[in-house]
């Protein structure tokens, strides 16, 4: 029997030196080498849109921090430019055919780039799961961007109607489907590796606050600063982006005990949360949020904003606390209230939520059913 290979299309312009940079490979790879690992796979491909993807992969793999059954498909030195990239991903399935011709199926990562796949169905035959976490569509409406609207609903219609398969991450994205048999909801997960139950409880923790993401401006963290400053509540802010120097400032100017950590590897970030108390999440929108699942991982006592994202996962005052909206206020509010709850209760409940809900495991088993056509 020959070797079962699994291609796997990033989304677009997206590169593993991209995926490195942001420090986001250790967390990307994951469901891919549980792929080689549960026998799903024997091989998986990259298409990726760097020229020297295959040479850092082989690095990675040479220190052990990578399965050595992952193969990146070499994109041409023009994939990097504007016109080269989209050129690139629409193309792409014929330039690398030898790659998407061996694969049994392929994959998207993101609804970005998705066409790739199926320009590949188009042109080369074989099975293509459509998998999205935050629709592209849905976040050009949250935006308000309705010119981009335009392109991306009726892109995420045609992907649902022509991929063999389709994995959607939200429960209100799947809800706006057709919910036909070949459409599945497939939540994000986290590894849980050690369990964080070997930890103190949050009650035992330092008084510390985290949240970990983009510093961007939907992720309203001015509102969250301010409101850890009035509650005099300590805030470690584990990632960066184009807001970072006007919060750093205004954190100072608010007097907030604020520590802005930078970008750090994913598994330190795992380690380190198990240590803090709270766990912050109040943007303005978010889709299947990894990092909540994390934090909930972590059994800290979370506290999010009322965005569908969140409001999916978190049930309030049981697993974690939602706030009435999205002001320094309502923040204010929600911690107040959780500091009235049993916060050991609350770490507790949603670490259990994670295992049965939200586990590797379990979104391998959908995966392996879209990509093989098996049934349970």
């Amino acid at each position: 029997m020959s070797d079962r290979t699994i291609l796997v299309i990033f989304s677009y312009g997206m590169s593993v030196t991209r995926w490195k940079t942001m420090g986001i490979l250790s967390k990307e790879k994951v469901i891919f080498e549980a792929y080689l690992r549960a026998g799903l796979a024997d091989k998986v491909y990259w298409f990726t849109y760097h020229p020297d993807d295959p040479e850092l992969v082989a690095e990675e793999q040479r220190a052990g921090r990578l399965h050595p059954g992952i193969e990146v498909l070499r994109a041409p030195w023009w994939a990097t430019r504007p016109g080269g990239k989209l050129l690139y991903s629409l193309a792409g399935p014929w330039v690398q055919r030898r790659g998407f011709g061996e694969a049994e199926a392929m994959i998207n990562h993101q609804t970005s780039g998705c066409w790739t796949g199926l320009m590949a169905r188009l042109l080369l035959g074989g099975r293509f799961v459509y998998r999205y976490g935050h629709s592209l569509w849905r976040r050009h409406l949250d935006r308000k961007q309705y010119a981009r609207l335009a392109f991306s609903w009726p892109l995420d219609r045609l992907a649902l109607a022509c991929s063999d398969h389709a994995l959607v991450c939200t429960r209100s994205d799947y809800q706006a489907t057709s919910q036909a048999p070949h459409i599945s909801h497939c939540p994000n997960f986290v590894e849980l590796g050690r369990s964080a139950r070997d930890a103190l409880p949050p009650s035992q923790r330092p008084d510390r606050a985290v949240f970990v993401g983009r510093l961007m401006p939907f992720k309203n963290l001015f509102a969250l600063i301010g409101a850890c400053a009035r509650q005099q509540l300590p805030l470690d802010l584990y990632g960066d982006g184009p807001l970072r120097d006007e919060l750093e400032a205004y954190a100072k100017a608010r007097g907030a005990d604020c520590r802005f950590l930078g970008v750090q590897p994913n598994e330190a970030v795992r380690q380190a949360l198990s240590e803090y108390r709270w766990f912050f999440l109040v943007s303005n929108y978010e889709a299947m949020p990894k990092a909540l699942l994390e934090g909930m991982a972590a059994g800290c006592a979370c506290i999010v904003a009322p965005n569908y994202g969140c409001v999916e996962v978190v049930e309030d005052a049981k697993d974690g606390v939602i706030a009435a909206d999205w002001s320094e206020e309502a923040i204010v509010e929600a911690l107040q209230r959780a500091r009235t709850l049993d916060i050991d209760r609350l770490g507790l409940a949603a670490m259990d939520k994670v295992e049965q809900q939200y586990s590797l495991e379990r979104i391998l088993q959908l995966h392996r059913q879209a990509l093989l056509g098996e049934t349970e």
